[in-house]
């Protein structure tokens, strides 16, 4: 037996772009959970929470080091609550700014790799024509993400869970740089794949210039030369750093995107080069 969630839910705001993330068919309602009737996996629904995660996920080195780092203890550390501040008072206005500038004004926008989606919380949604909706691998954190947010799901950014050229525009914060390239180009084809033609990515990227980063990497430096116990990180290693505009402009260029800005960083104060990419229009 089907059962109908009232088109209020916040998922089934998106449910006709939701996919199974293992056979990328669409799902459908039942009780309390997401079906694929083609491959028969039940997602379950927590809270209002979408968990559209492939059975692979948990084999993801990132699930361990980004749940200890989003873990409420490690939150309520002061130097994580300063971050937050940061997050809220500084990079919220860039993004606000460079989407306001490269997405339109109406459609479904994915934050993919949100955290908390404190740096969505200045976006103008116009009026509820933008839809928002926060994906991140961690489960808990989403239930702390920013109001700003309309739908979280619970996913895997290197298998997501939406159907082909079914958002309208993909933007994130400090997350490429944790993967390898390889892996970048992998998530940069799952953008690539769910963007409507004409869609466009927003990355904010820290670069190997960034004089923030590199007063984090001193900062860290310093509180490791006594410390006796693990590594002390503020996050999880940052292995692909930019290192030059001309690089943004190939990463784009070699995953399918027209690249239609890159900044060097002067509107977050040199913490990140913002990419902003274009998938081609349909012919």
């Amino acid at each position: 037996m089907t059962y109908h969630r009232p088109a209020s839910d916040r998922v089934c705001q998106i449910l006709d772009r939701l996919a199974c993330p293992q056979c990328r068919i669409g799902l459908a309602w039942r009780e309390n959970f997401l079906l694929c009737d083609s491959c028969g996996t039940a997602y379950p629904i927590i809270g209002e929470i979408a968990d559209l995660r492939p059975p692979t996920h948990k084999e993801r080195a990132e699930l361990v080091d980004w749940s200890k780092h989003w873990s409420d203890a490690n939150q309520k550390a002061l130097v994580q609550r300063f971050f937050s501040f940061y997050r809220k008072a500084l990079f919220a206005r860039t993004v606000r700014y460079f989407l306001d500038r490269y997405f339109p004004s109406t459609g479904v926008f994915v934050e993919a790799g949100s955290g908390t989606s404190e740096t969505s919380m200045r976006i103008d949604k116009h009026g509820g024509a933008r839809l928002l909706v926060a994906i991140d691998i961690v489960l808990p954190v989403l239930s702390m993400c920013h109001p700003a947010i309309d739908v979280r799901v619970c996913g895997d950014i290197f298998s997501l869970p939406f159907r082909e050229a079914s958002v309208d525009g993909i933007w994130n914060v400090g997350v490429m740089e944790h993967f390898t390239h390889d892996q970048i180009d992998l998530v940069m084809r799952e953008f690539h794949r769910i963007l409507r033609h004409g869609g466009r990515i927003i990355l904010l990227w820290p670069a190997t210039d960034s004089i923030p980063q590199k007063m984090l990497r001193v900062t860290e430096m310093l509180i490791n030369i006594t410390r006796k116990r693990e590594k002390f990180q503020f996050h999880p290693d940052e292995v692909s750093q930019l290192r030059s505009m001309q690089q943004g402009r190939e990463i784009l260029a070699r995953t399918g995107f027209r690249s239609l800005h890159i900044d060097y960083g002067f509107r977050s104060f040199m913490a990140f080069k913002t990419l902003v990419g274009e998938k081609d229009s349909a012919r």
